[in-house]
């Protein structure tokens, strides 16, 4: 293959990936300021800068979008999460960064608040996505169950704590504020912010906390 050829295939993969992600981020201004319904694909590309058709070429249909807004999200958690993750972060730590990052981007990032739009839309009118949003929370509780036991055998988490209930309680406490955020666009979320972490840190490790200060006395 020619070097002009390999530039020219490079260039239009990087051209399909920027398009895409102009019409992710237009499509994701749009549900989060004016409501699912109103970002029609056709509205969608235009917004984005490109026929109206582009954005129907690149997602198919409304759903598709939806999914692709859905990847999108975890993919910008999955990457914040990669810059604060340390290999010595303690399984505390990372349920802490994990619940930290996610109330930043509620703060910052239309993508999450697009996120709980969608969500509200498909629970509102039982669609059939809904599956899509009870699918990837169920990962999350199963990552952050996960991190608790690890954190319990390693004695830094509260041992009567229950592990699925746990991070239940935690992933409802984040999905409460977005929820909350959307109703009250003056929220004072970084003040929310410390609120849920300290609580969060207090319930995990409030046991261990306890039997450190006996040890010592």
């Amino acid at each position: 293959m020619s070097e002009l050829l390999k530039i020219r295939r490079q260039t239009q993969v990087e051209r399909r990936a920027e398009s895409e992600q102009r019409l992710l981020t237009a499509a994701a201004e749009l549900i989060a300021t004016e409501g699912f319904a109103a970002a029609s694909l056709e509205r969608v590309g235009a917004a984005a800068g490109y026929s109206r058709g582009l954005a129907s070429q690149k997602f198919g249909s409304k759903d598709g979008l939806v999914t692709a807004v859905i990847a999108a999200v975890i993919a910008r958690s999955a990457e914040l999460l990669v810059a604060r993750d340390s290999d010595s972060a303690s399984p505390l730590d990372s349920i802490i960064a994990y619940a930290d990052v996610i109330l930043l981007q509620i703060e910052r990032d239309p993508f999450i608040r697009a996120y709980w739009v969608m969500m509200a839309s498909a629970i509102a009118n039982r669609l059939p996505n809904q599956t899509q949003f009870l699918a990837e929370h169920e990962k999350v509780k199963a990552r952050l169950s996960g991190l608790i036991t690890q954190g319990q055998d390693r004695g830094e988490i509260d041992s009567s704590v229950d592990p699925d209930a746990a991070a239940l309680s935690i992933g409802s406490t984040l999905l409460g504020i977005g929820i909350e955020c959307l109703l009250d666009p003056a929220l004072d979320i970084p003040r929310v912010r410390a609120a849920a972490l300290a609580t969060i840190s207090r319930t995990l490790a409030a046991s261990t906390k306890i039997q450190q200060k006996e040890t010592r006395t």
